[in-house]
């Protein structure tokens, strides 16, 4: 007897976008998975049947993507329950006794008996095309009420949601593997092109990649290096006090760093900086990337920078030296000079001498003035950085101590000081008193020699609140009803505008004499600024600038006398 024949299955009218829409999912022969077996389950438990598949009809075949209670993974689209149930998207495709239904009956397990009952819903994509269905199988004639086709019906639209997700979650782990393959790309070529030696170091110490850079330091081929542990390649002294401690730091996820000195066969004797990072996949360190910069021009001017320093180091020594000896030297003869001077004056008093008594005079004032200069030199070849006792003041109390040393010269001219300054400075105070100092003998010479009238000078010091400074601004100006310094004749004859535009072109401090070349670099050692702006009216404004410490609660204001 012949066996009897099935016709094929026929085609849904939309037979070719269905198929693309298919291969677009990229979900037939995937792997099982958890969660479309969970739907399979569902539907049987649901149903009551002992099976249940998630079919997918192809061209020729039928796929199963899950099955319960069938073995088989897929069978000929000719054989497929299936391949009908995709003709009408919308409705649940129930046959209750295949072996009675003249589509199915010549199906081998129809009629082999294995197979009786099917119901299976479509599942369809949001453009209307059934790909294939979730089915429930049994081999007795059986019935499903409404909600129990409603609940398959539901099962089909979590089929399809489910193989949406897949599609999703698939183009982005392809659009994460390209991009990681495009930043080893990069990666690789930037180390092939760098001048820095680099390599990847595997968790047994072992090269597992080197670039070009290190292949010509060594003079070796990459298929002897790759695969070399590290000790092989590096003296084993080196390799144990740094490399395997450094590589073992960065396996346990820290970045190390350290300074050697290497003999290479390529390029002699070179400095290195090697750092060592940790290498990461889903956050487990699987390795560690070496990098290794060729320091030696670094380390030569290193060597040649500590050789100026010391050579510049010892020439401001023996200067310091040479100033302090002959400052000292200076001082004994200059004391005795005064004293000196101190007893002919007196003598000269009682003669009643007055030309003797002025002479005896101006050399006592000159006489102080050396002494102080020559402690002021003392003083200033001791000025370091180091040396400096840096402590918060009140700046009324430096400013005023300043004033205080120079009281005798600021009487004999008859000039009164007007001084209204607050708040706190960090500061060396006898260096900062000297500077202040020199700023105030430099503005009073400058006054008397653009025809100061003797006893009509007034000394302004002002300080200003402002961000993150503390500011003091300290000018000579003449009493009121008085004409201006700039308004008389220069000494010379020469008249006083011409005078004046000689002293606005001198921008260099140094220009301005050795007290405010003093001043000026005790400043620069506190990290402030002297500032100088040279009026046209001759009353020159001196600006001190300091970095602010703290404010004073109230400002003090004080006057001095002539």
């Amino acid at each position: 007897m012949q066996p009897l024949q099935h016709p094929a299955s026929p085609l849904p009218v939309d037979e070719n976008d269905r198929l693309a829409e298919l291969r677009r999912l990229q979900i037939l022969d995937t792997l099982p998975q958890a969660a479309f077996d969970s739907l399979t389950s569902l539907a049987a438990g649901i149903c009551g049947t002992p099976m249940a598949l998630i079919s997918l009809v192809d061209s020729s075949r039928q796929w199963f993507k899950a099955r319960q209670g069938i073995e088989v993974a897929q069978t000929s689209r000719d054989e497929s329950f299936c391949a009908h149930a995709i003709l009408r998207p919308h409705d649940v495709l129930v046959v209750n006794d295949a072996a009675s239904d003249a589509r199915f009956q010549t199906f081998p397990m129809v009629s082999s008996g294995e197979l009786v009952f099917y119901a299976g819903a479509p599942i369809v994509t949001s453009s209307g095309a059934a790909l294939g269905t979730v089915c429930v199988l049994d081999s007795v004639p059986r019935e499903l009420d409404d909600k129990q086709l409603g609940m398959l019906k539901h099962l089909a639209d979590l089929a399809m949601q489910l193989i949406e997700h897949e599609r999703s979650r698939r183009e982005q782990s392809e659009r994460m593997v390209e991009q990681i393959v495009k930043s080893q790309k990069i990666v690789r070529d930037v180390l092939n092109e760098g001048r820095d030696m680099a390599a990847f170091i595997d968790r047994e110490h072992c090269y597992q990649f080197v670039n070009p850079a290190f292949q010509r330091y060594w003079i070796r081929e990459p298929q002897e290096i790759l695969g070399m542990r590290v000790q092989d390649l590096i003296d084993r002294t080196s390799y144990r006090a740094l490399f395997k401690p450094s590589i073992n730091q960065a396996l346990a996820g820290h970045e190390s760093q350290f300074e050697l000195e290497v003999e290479f066969p390529g390029m002699g004797t070179r400095f290195l900086e090697v750092t060592h990072i940790p290498a990461r996949d889903a956050g487990a360190v699987h390795g560690v990337v070496e990098r290794a910069r060729d320091i030696t021009l670094r380390k030569h001017s290193e060597r040649q920078l500590d050789a100026a320093v010391k050579e510049l180091q010892a020439k401001r020594l023996a200067n310091r030296k040479y100033v302090y000896s002959v400052s000292h030297d200076l001082k004994e003869p200059v004391n005795a000079i005064t004293n000196a001077t101190g007893l002919l004056a007196e003598a000269a008093a009682l003669r009643d001498d007055p030309l003797e008594t002025r002479c005896l005079r101006i050399a006592q004032e000159a006489g102080a003035k050396l002494s102080r200069v020559l402690e002021d030199l003392r003083l200033y070849s001791e000025v370091d950085t180091s040396d400096m006792r840096m402590q918060p003041h009140l700046a009324h109390g430096i400013y005023a101590e300043a004033i205080t040393e120079i009281e005798a010269e600021l009487a004999a001219r008859g000039v009164e000081v007007d001084m209204f300054v607050a708040g706190t400075i960090l500061a060396d105070a006898p260096l900062m008193s000297l500077a202040i100092r020199s700023i105030l003998e430099s503005l009073l010479g400058s006054a008397q020699r653009l025809g100061a009238v003797p006893g009509e000078c007034l000394v302004v010091i002002r300080s200003k609140e402002e961000l993150l400074t503390h500011r003091v601004d300290i000018t000579v100006q003449q009493r009121s009803g008085l004409p201006n310094l700039a308004d008389t004749e220069d000494r010379k004859g020469q008249p006083a505008p011409a005078r004046r535009a000689r002293k606005r072109a001198l921008s260099d401090v140094r220009d301005l004499g050795l007290g405010l070349s003093i001043a000026s670099h005790i400043i620069d050692l506190h990290q402030g600024e002297l500032q100088i702006e040279l009026k046209s009216d001759s009353g020159n404004c001196f600006s001190v600038i300091l970095p602010g410490h703290a404010r004073a609660t109230e400002p003090d204001r004080a006057g001095f006398p002539a």
